[in-house]
């Protein structure tokens, strides 16, 4: 019993627990989530438009190159990458393909469809609650009485396969303007695949989007060759493998991360072990390391070819609130709007620097 209970992935499990306990603030936001399931609160209509005036913006260490677009899950903070889209739109570069997970996929899709930034930020803000997300109330009232059995998450992603159908068709991936890849978690093997334009051209877009933001737990499985799936960000944040793999031509890539701290450094716990009840402080650790390590394993493959952005602090997305963050539209044009500041600002930077580098002109 002991052996078993000290055993390496026990330990981590019993470290889980605790952390799961201490952290209120989650739960808090989990909460609101809840609450906001039950009572929707949509956000005013948009007046004018969504980003600024098209501002054309020259990166001559850019110019030519074709750009691939990685983006991390983050729930519906990831709206943000589409602020990013337009200011890559606005320095003329060409996107050759985009890999997401997660929410990503939803606020990426469209781009690969043939829409332009922003055409697929006026959709996503076009959302309403009850048009993405079908609570199956009655499905959690029978739960207990079903002692669990058949239960696999309370919401239907139906509904949202629905909304990018009517908008964007049926499309296969194969088929797209843009190549396109989502990934999903095999739930039934427990293994990671991709869906996309060189993986599975003949699937629709809108499965692909549907499959990829079935977040275990929180909705129900999305069947893929007859293995109950969903979304693969829980694997693989970070998802770089489908366009390295796929898309040699591809000369530099563009990461938008709003899941992780910048560069997918970890939370820092610096000065834990003299602390009081030491060994809590740093249990939360054990739930990101793994996670963590994988995303660095990705970016370390394009890392010299690479400008990462961080649109949102990760003080404002961490954790738990990715839930409450894709059930609460509010600060979607925010996200989006930052999103697109802050990809201007790191180009801008770019720029600077390749006109420092360059020798001076005679």
């Amino acid at each position: 019993m002991l052996a078993r209970l000290l055993a390496p992935l026990s330990v981590k499990h019993a470290f889980h627990r605790v952390a799961d306990v201490m952290d209120l603030d989650a739960d808090r936001s989990f909460l609101r989530a809840a609450k906001l399931l039950v009572s929707p609160k949509e956000p005013p209509e948009l007046d004018g438009d969504i980003f600024p005036r098209f501002a054309p913006l020259r990166v001559p260490a850019l110019a030519g190159k074709r750009v691939g677009l990685v983006a991390t899950g983050g729930g519906g903070a990831m709206v943000c990458a589409v602020g990013v889209a337009r200011a890559l739109e606005e320095a003329g570069l060409e996107i050759g393909g985009i890999s997401t997970c997660s929410g990503s996929a939803m606020a990426l899709a469209p781009l690969s469809a043939g829409l332009d930034a922003e055409q697929t930020a006026a959709f996503l803000l076009s959302f309403r609650q009850s048009e993405y997300i079908d609570p199956d109330w009655r499905e959690l009232l029978k739960l207990p009485f079903a002692l669990g059995r058949g239960f696999t998450g309370l919401l239907n992603t139906e509904a949202i396969g629905q909304l990018y159908e009517k908008r964007l068709g049926q499309a296969p991936v194969g088929t797209l303007p843009i190549p396109f890849y989502a990934n999903i978690w095999d739930m039934d093997h427990n293994r990671l695949l991709y869906l996309g334009t060189r993986t599975r051209p003949e699937m629709p877009l809108p499965q692909v989007v549907r499959a990829a933001v079935t977040l275990p737990l929180f909705m129900r499985p999305f069947e893929v060759d007859g293995a109950q799936c969903g979304d693969g960000g829980v694997v693989n944040v970070f998802p770089v493998d489908p366009l390295v793999d796929n898309h040699p031509e591809i000369d530099f890539y563009i990461g938008v991360n709003a899941f992780y701290p910048e560069n997918f450094s970890g939370e820092d716990h610096t000065g834990w072990h003299e602390a009081t009840f030491s060994i809590l402080r740093v249990s939360p650790q054990t739930q990101q390391c793994q996670h963590l390590e994988a995303a660095r394993m990705q970016l370390r493959r394009i890392e010299d070819r690479c400008l990462m952005m961080h649109p949102l602090p990760y003080e404002e997305i961490r954790g738990i609130r990715l839930y409450e963050q894709f059930i609460d539209r509010r600060p979607w044009l925010d996200f989006m709007r930052r999103g697109h500041a802050a990809a201007r600002r790191e180009l801008e930077a770019l720029q600077a620097a390749d006109q420092t580098s360059s020798p001076a002109s005679p």
